[in-house]
């Protein structure tokens, strides 16, 4: 059992993983990221783990959301969880089915639990219709440390050479690379990241100082 619970919990791989822009900033310039997986990552663990004729999944509609019901079949013997979630805003009736089933694989065995203790770290964000999308793709950190998200060594490689190729054409800097910045005067990158429109010298900063 004790091996089963663990795969249920494992992480999600890093390409799993997404992200939605929960609270805004003030100057509407950075917002909380709120990391989740889609539904189809954990049934394809479950389908993984079980089987596909080793769980199964039922609905049940209240006042303004779902029920979930999600069985597994442990040891010849169906176990059931249940948990449920209102009505969305979006896709009202699939945003609440689906949100109701992430809910019971969380609550009821552990799948994605690890996320709800994800610290709460802010980046930069830009407005797309009616909502705001992250300018640069956040990272995972979880509040006791027991999993972080680190860039590979080649991600490592390639933020050095980015900043060493985007030169700035204005202010007292100009002519220089954000690297050059950098090496020279962090505060002055700190800066052009609170203010900078453009999205690559945004980024390039943002990469620098993380």
């Amino acid at each position: 059992m004790d091996k089963l619970l663990e795969k249920l919990r494992e992480p999600f791989a890093r390409e799993e993983l997404e992200f939605r822009v929960g609270a805004i900033s003030r100057e509407k310039m950075e917002g909380l990221a709120l990391a989740y997986v889609q539904a189809r990552a954990i049934q394809n663990r479950l389908d993984e783990i079980f089987g596909i004729d080793g769980w199964t999944v039922t609905y049940k509609e209240v006042s303004a959301g779902f029920i979930c019901s999600l069985s597994i079949k442990i040891n010849d013997r169906w176990i059931t969880k249940e948990d449920g979630a209102s009505m969305t805003e979006y896709e009202s009736i699939k945003g609440g089915i689906s949100n109701a089933f992430k809910r019971v694989a969380s609550s009821g065995f552990g799948i994605g639990r690890y996320l709800y203790k994800a610290k709460n770290k802010w980046y930069p964000i830009r407005q797309q219709g009616k909502g705001y999308t992250f300018i640069v793709e956040p990272e995972l950190e979880l509040e006791d440390n027991t999993l972080t998200f680190k860039k590979s060594k080649k991600e490592e490689e390639s933020k050095v050479v980015g900043s060493s190729k985007i030169v700035i054409e204005f202010g007292k800097y100009k002519g220089l690379t954000l690297q050059e910045i950098y090496d020279k005067d962090i505060n002055y990158i700190k800066y052009l990241k609170a203010n900078a429109k453009d999205k690559k010298i945004l980024q390039g900063c943002v990469e620098l100082i993380a």
